[in-house]
């Protein structure tokens, strides 16, 4: 019985000697008066071996990716001693963790100056009012878990602010991240851009903007609120984030990226109101992810086309119900559904199924966005068929939502399946492996016949949705109820 006891009892001595010290986490991020280079200090629980720069992007330039924009990184233990460092490549080290440790770096904040798979949007950018950054290639992390809290504190240039989706900390400039996530998957600005904090759909926003668009401030914030009261109502409760950072500057891609709980945007143009159906929509369905993506987060990659296409369908068809996309334009994004799959497969030659798409998601996305937008439409429709306009899409996400959207759970194409024929009655397998899991483009023809719409498609790019002569009275009022607009 000795043995084993002693065994216990060391057993229990180590667990002792690296038990989390339950202390708060601490960086410290300086930007120079140049915004060229930020410095950062921290103090941080390492569990296990690993410290990690995540998302990193090796691109032609950087084979590293993000992190070699890295400098002076430099490890000790909180008694001032040094400690070994070994940088195994693309933002991973090892280090002698399993204890609280020190760490100073530098970043080169010139990340603008490459093109990022992503867009830069989703990585950093200067403009004259200031620089944006996702937290991603400014924090060096625990990589095997973050434990407690983290007090994040800035050091900016004579005049400059620092707005972020995270708590005050109680005093000025610093605030408390509650998790890693929550500490890198974010979107921050720090500049004299002008920032205006509002309620919509039962959720805080703060939204930072360029001063090119300040003056049209109340259309973003009005179509803000409209479309956050929508999703609240069709997921039937809020997103699990209660504040959003929502940043948005001139861009030539006009694309944005979310995160965990703010997204960035590019426009191309100064927001003008005949333009809003085309940054509306970017706008529209990052806010969307708030929900399906962020709270409602998939187990497998495969799942992608839920996440992103899904999500486009709801983003268009909540936009045409609050009359932000008029008929016209609403055809015209159907038909991009049905033209975009006949470029992906005939002109890009690609012969993936969708659910493989995601594998290299920002050159696929005719298939990721595309065709998970089709399985979307195609799942509404077979709903409303076989319930006799009962039961839609909205019914299976706001079930799948009461399920799945909660912190640390995860649904998977079973979970889709399943509650398809529980609030439905109807078997989606057979659509969905039509759409998403074959090699081949679907015939979309009956399709749209179903919403009364008749396809014509010639050559590569020509593709029209016109009124079918033959719809029925049923096909017709389909249409009208998924999309809210006239027949």
């Amino acid at each position: 019985m000795y043995k084993p006891l002693c065994i216990a009892a060391a057993m229990l001595a180590a667990q002792s000697a690296f038990a989390f010290d339950n202390q708060l986490n601490h960086y410290r991020l300086s930007i120079d008066k140049d915004a060229r280079r930020a410095h950062v200090e921290a103090d941080v629980w390492v569990e296990g071996r690993e410290l990690a720069l995540f998302n990193v992007m090796p691109i032609a330039q950087l084979k590293n990716g993000q992190a070699d924009l890295i400098e002076k990184l430099t490890v000790r233990d909180m008694a001032g001693n040094p400690v070994k460092l070994q940088d195994k490549g693309e933002g991973e080290y090892d280090v002698d963790g399993d204890r609280r440790l020190r760490l100073s770096y530098d970043v080169r904040l010139e990340h603008d100056k490459y093109q990022w798979p992503g867009g830069n949007e989703e990585v950093s950018y200067h403009t004259e009012e200031g620089l944006m950054s996702v937290g991603y290639p400014l924090f060096i992390v625990p990589g095997v878990k973050m434990h407690g809290q983290t007090e994040v504190s800035f050091d900016l240039p004579a005049g400059w602010k620092a707005s972020t989706p995270w708590r005050s900390a109680g005093r000025p400039g610093a605030f408390i991240a509650g998790s890693r996530r929550e500490l890198v998957n974010n979107a921050l600005f720090f500049g004299t851009a002008r920032a205006e904090t509002f309620q919509a759909g039962g959720v805080e926003m703060t939204l930072v903007m360029g001063k090119q668009y300040w003056k049209r401030r109340d259309a973003f914030m009005s179509m803000i609120g409209t479309q956050m009261n929508s999703y609240q109502k069709l997921y039937g409760r809020g997103p699990v984030a209660d504040r959003f950072l929502i940043v948005i500057n001139q861009g030539d891609s006009g694309d944005g990226g979310a995160f965990s709980g703010s997204f960035s945007q590019y426009l191309k143009d100064d927001g003008s109101e005949v333009a809003r159906p085309v940054w509306g929509k970017v706008m529209a369905h990052e806010l969307a992810h708030f929900w399906n993506g962020h709270s409602l987060v998939p187990k497998n990659e495969s799942e992608e086309w839920f996440k992103e296409g899904v999500n486009d369908y709801v983003t268009v068809t909540t936009m045409a119900r609050n009359k932000l996309l008029d008929r016209s334009m609403l055809i015209q994004q159907l038909e991009n559904l049905a033209r975009g799959q006949n470029v992906a497969r005939n002109v890009q030659g690609l012969t993936m199924t969708v659910q493989e798409a995601v594998k290299d998601k920002h050159r696929n996305w005719l298939l990721v966005y595309g065709g998970g937008t089709i399985a979307g439409l195609a799942m509404d429709v077979e709903l409303r068929k076989a319930s006799r306009g009962k039961v839609g899409l909205d019914h299976l996400l706001k079930a799948m939502y009461q399920q799945f959207g909660h912190p640390g759970k995860t649904y998977q194409h079973a979970d889709i399946v399943r509650i398809g024929k529980a609030v439905g009655g109807v078997d989606l397998e057979p659509l969905l492996q039509n759409i998403v899991a074959s090699s081949k483009a679907p015939d979309l023809g009956p399709l749209f016949r179903d919403i009364g719409l008749r396809l014509e498609q010639f050559g590569m790019l020509e593709t029209y949705l016109l009124r079918d002569p033959a719809a029925t009275a049923e096909q017709k009022a389909r249409f009208s109820a998924i999309f809210g607009v006239p027949y």
